[in-house]
């Protein structure tokens, strides 16, 4: 493309149109919303387990606790 095609080009393209792209807000938006649900999800996934290991604890207590009542 040479210097003379150029302002042709650029009067191509109406000044503030939508040209179908996302601007770098929404890119930016998008980004951290999904930053945020996987920070959730992995919170959930260590509530979880959090859960899991605090039964576990539960069961072994009480087990404990009839041997020494035994």
């Amino acid at each position: 493309m040479g210097w003379s095609t150029i302002p042709k080009v650029i009067t191509g393209v109406k000044a503030l149109s939508k040209t179908g792209a996302k601007s770098v807000d929404k890119w930016k938006s998008l980004a951290a919303k999904s930053k945020l649900k996987m920070a959730k999800d992995a919170l959930e996934q260590t509530f979880k387990k959090t859960d899991e290991s605090l039964k576990k604890f539960g069961k072994t207590v009480k087990k404990q606790k009839k041997i020494l009542e035994d």
